[in-house]
């Protein structure tokens, strides 16, 4: 299926879903496992850095031709996240980053719609109601919210006026109608989250354990600093939805199952430490 001119959904018939949304606690599985069988050869270049980022380019780069540029971003970034957590050589971390931000650039440049998004991160200003209407929504509808907001239910410009508006721009709906201090609460609660899940990875009982925990609360976290970053004009827009807030099957599914995993880790911690 596409939409808004990008190829992301299969249709199977009876439903449709994102590969990309379902790809994400796959991937966390994957790395973890590779990195757990390849903790003696990470530090090597040919026999752990370079397989290991080439199956992340791989990755990334597929769904950065849907094109999905958000999700790529973040399947590399937990990629990046996980390997510096396994002990890999700064060196060749040192090396390659570089490298890849500036490839990521070129990219950027050469498309005229990413480019087109880029220039309006910019400069909001420059185009309010062509490339730049919609972050410019988002800030009117932040700035409509005041400290205590609008009232539930109560947001004017969800109706017609902010683009994608149950899915990337939830968070500004919620500042629009909750106000400021509705927005602390709901980074509070992403803080929450991510410190717990941290401290499952840290207790977790194994190496595997550890890296896929990590690799777990790595993309929610990746995925919620995105958006955020959008909302607030800290980051381009990129497209990325706010996990357990926005709507959407596919990426709901995802989060359950990231969930899932981290609740049997840590069961599996407390499983251990109680039969010491």
């Amino acid at each position: 299926m596409k939409a808004y001119g990008s190829q992301r959904w299969l249709n199977l018939g009876l439903f449709s879903f994102q590969p990309s949304e379902i790809i994400k606690p796959i991937f966390a599985i994957y790395m973890a496992t590779f990195l757990a069988h390849k903790k003696e050869q990470i530090k090597s270049f040919t026999l752990g850095f370079m397989p290991y980022i080439f199956i992340t380019l791989v990755v990334s780069g597929l769904i950065f031709f849907q094109p999905d540029l958000g999700t790529a971003f973040q399947i590399f970034a937990n990629g990046i996240f996980l390997l510096f957590l396994s002990n890999a050589s700064l060196f060749q971390m040192g090396v390659f980053f570089p490298l890849a931000s500036i490839l990521g650039l070129v990219l950027i440049w050469i498309s005229p719609y990413r480019r087109a998004r880029l220039l309006s991160f910019l400069d909001p200003s420059s185009d309010v109601l062509g490339k730049a209407y919609h972050i410019n929504q988002v800030l009117i509808a932040l700035g409509s919210g005041g400290w205590f907001g609008l009232g539930f239910g109560a947001s004017r410009q969800k109706f017609q006026y902010l683009p994608e508006v149950m899915t990337d721009s939830i968070f500004a709906v919620v500042g629009e109608e909750l106000g400021f201090i509705g927005v602390l609460f709901v980074l509070a609660a992403f803080f929450f989250f991510i410190w717990r899940g941290l401290k499952i990875t840290k207790e977790a009982p194994d190496q595997f354990s550890h890296l896929l925990a990590a690799g777990i609360i790595g993309w929610i976290g990746i995925q919620a600093l995105i958006n955020l970053g959008a909302m607030s004009t800290v980051l381009p827009l990129t497209g990325v939805p706010l996990p357990f807030i926005s709507y959407g099957r596919s990426s709901t599914v995802s989060l359950l199952i990231g969930v899932g995993i981290l609740l049997n880790i840590s069961r599996n911690t407390l499983r251990k430490e109680k039969g010491k």
